[in-house]
């Protein structure tokens, strides 16, 4: 009897790899590049150079996203070019079969561990500039910088790649830094183990969006490519953030949770829900981020610690209902109901301590800083997401949402049978509905004002993303409601914001410095009483993608189907060029904000908030 039938598949492999390095060509580097992805390997640790995606298919692959840092390992490697779509890895001076074979096709290309173990401790890396590109990582993460795959690696602007491995259960390194001098997010891919006999991960180009008809034309490029911008994981807190490199904001999770809604599968039984589920159970557990009393934004050093009283003693008012909003959005999209069951105290928790916030029990809940001009003295910080402008007492905006989160209580209250429960939140939320439009309608514009402060007096600078969300919301009575979206249009025309390329000011009329919480000109503060030296930076009317969901609903919403096709077509042309990611060629500013005439006055790179309009752009989306 031949022995040779009795060759177990491992010492098969281990035969052909020998045969194959035998006749193959030692190279230095080796590149492979289709219309999708080019990746150039070399043959000094971490091994990527170069790598750029299109995941449409265009070639367009100019953008190395790599930031290339060589290993200070001594090891040598050799390279061998099996053929123009294979390439292996293997460790000087040791026998054997390639510790890596990379093999390569035009959608997708595999990287397999050949070494069992008992080869180079060293893996795989991506090591992506964040200057860049602002990629992310996409899946579960089981501890800090430890993610279960499969996962998506999402390049904004550029595509998409699933990752997946052959073996369940598979981890890789996942890291991010905005620290200078390094400025970088890593995934790091392991050599097999002793019970992972050819380890292989296989990535593969697909864009992720909902279907509708026409998607597919030109128009909706940008839209096919970034649909997930939305979602970026931070990987050290484990949490969806900013970005990968960026402080996690309890108040902006909610914005994911209506994306997760309508987000296809992601690969295999990955879903942006399980994402959101994630990042609600880290808050759950504790976990304190940006707009929470006590963060100390330190999760880029264990060691480092700051002390945030002075700045932010006490939540901010948009806090506690973008939480529960996130909570029932997923409940709501998974429909798992043990999960609701076990959590619905701590979503009950939430809500509570939103309302007892109610202090003077008129429906609105009330910011404990007053928002009296004047009052700010640069270090404060206000009421919601719009931290540099003065929302105190009642805020328009953080009650907007708290009227969502409770009208979304009454549901899963009664989902969960309680009943006592629902009718309190239905009561809370209609007693809100009737004190909002009355206490923030500004008669004299045809607005409602940014917020109400403690000594009564309204403060009213054309909110655009305030009256969008109040309309979005129902907190505007029918009847009005296209009088004040015409009153915001006429506005913009009167000022000659016409560029929806750039997105959409928060505010028309610029804030005056008694009303601006940072009074430094580079984030808007003006010198001048009426703000208007700093108008258009940063948050001081500065455009940006930021809450254009909400206009662009409104606008709909409203029956006013030419603004809202002007408005959205800009947005689109802006998306689809990367308008809203990276850093100006001159000044050392970013794009996420921008001047009427296009000036930078970001600082984030990417901010992923905006990308909610993707939704709103979907002509089915309801």
């Amino acid at each position: 009897m031949n022995k040779n039938k009795f060759l177990t598949n491992t010492s098969l492999t281990l035969i052909l790899a020998i045969s194959c390095l035998a006749c193959s060509s030692r190279v230095k580097y080796f590149e492979y590049s289709s219309k999708f992805y080019r990746i150039q390997v070399v043959d000094s640790a971490p091994f990527i150079k170069y790598f750029s995606i299109d995941a449409l298919g265009n070639s367009e692959l100019e953008n190395n996203t790599i930031q290339w840092k060589k290993s200070a390992s001594f090891i040598v490697y050799k390279l061998y070019r099996i053929s123009d779509s294979q390439l292996d890895i293997v460790q000087k001076g040791k026998r054997g079969s390639a510790l890596w074979t990379f093999k390569f096709e035009e959608k997708k290309f595999s990287i397999t561990s050949n070494s069992q173990g008992n080869g180079t401790s060293e893996g795989i890396e991506f090591r992506f500039g964040k200057n860049k590109n602002n990629t992310t990582l996409l899946g579960m993460m089981v501890n800090s910088k430890k993610t279960q795959l499969p996962a998506i690696l999402h390049f904004p602007d550029m595509g998409t790649f699933q990752l997946v491995a052959n073996y369940p259960g598979v981890i890789v390194d996942y890291d991010a830094s905005r620290k200078e001098g390094e400025n970088y997010i890593s995934v790091i891919l392991h050599e097999a183990n002793m019970r992972q006999s050819g380890l292989k991960y296989t990535f593969t180009a697909k864009s992720v969006y909902p279907l509708f008809s026409g998607v597919d034309q030109e128009r909706y490029a940008g839209f096919r490519r970034n649909y997930l911008n939305l979602f970026q994981v931070n990987p050290r807190l484990q949490v969806l953030a900013n970005n990968s490199c960026s402080d996690p904001c309890a108040f902006t999770l909610f914005l994911s949770s209506m994306l997760a809604l309508k987000t296809p599968p992601l690969v295999d039984s990955l879903t942006a829900l399980d994402l959101l589920r994630m990042s609600i159970e880290r808050y759950m557990n504790g976990m304190k981020a940006y707009g929470m009393h006590g963060y100390n934004g330190s999760w880029e050093d264990n060691n480092a610690s700051a002390d945030n009283s002075k700045s932010q003693p006490y939540d901010y008012l948009d806090t506690y209902p973008s939480l529960v909003i996130s909570a029932c959005n997923y409940i709501k999209g998974s429909k798992d109901m043990k999960w609701a069951s076990r959590y619905y105290p701590e979503i009950k928790r939430w809500m509570d301590i939103q309302m007892k916030r109610d202090y003077n029990k008129n429906g609105l809940v009330e910011y404990e800083l007053s928002g009296n001009s004047g009052s700010w003295n640069g270090v404060l910080r206000p009421a919601n997401w719009w931290d540099t402008i003065g929302f105190g007492f009642e805020d328009a905006f953080s009650n907007a949402l708290t009227y969502n989160a409770l009208n979304l209580m009454v549901v899963l209250a009664e989902m969960v049978g309680k009943k006592v429960d629902a009718e309190n939140y239905r009561h809370r939320a209609e007693k809100l509905k009737g004190t909002y439009f009355k206490t923030f309608y500004d008669k004299e514009t045809g607005v409602l004002a940014g917020w109400k402060s403690k000594d009564g007096k309204l403060h009213d600078y054309y909110f655009v993303i305030v009256n969008s969300m109040a309309v979005y919301y129902d907190l505007v009575p029918d009847d009005k409601i296209k009088d004040v979206m015409m009153a915001l249009w006429n506005k913009m025309q009167q000022v000659g914001y016409t560029n929806f390329t750039l997105g959409i000011p928060g505010n028309l009329v610029s804030v005056r410095r008694e009303d601006y919480t940072d009074l430094n000109p580079r984030w808007g503060g003006g010198e001048k009483a009426d703000g208007s030296d700093a108008f258009q930076r940063y948050e001081n009317g500065g455009a940006s993608l930021n809450w254009s969901y909400y206009t662009l609903k409104a606008f709909k919403k409203a029956g006013l189907e030419d603004q809202y096709e002007k408005i959205s077509d800009g947005i689109l042309k802006g998306i689809d060029a990367g308008s809203f990611q990276g850093s100006c060629t001159t000044g050392g500013m970013t794009k996420d904000w921008k001047a009427w005439k296009g000036e930078c006055w970001g600082y984030e790179g990417f901010l992923c908030d905006g990308y909610l309009a993707l939704l709103a752009l979907n002509p089915n989306d309801d």
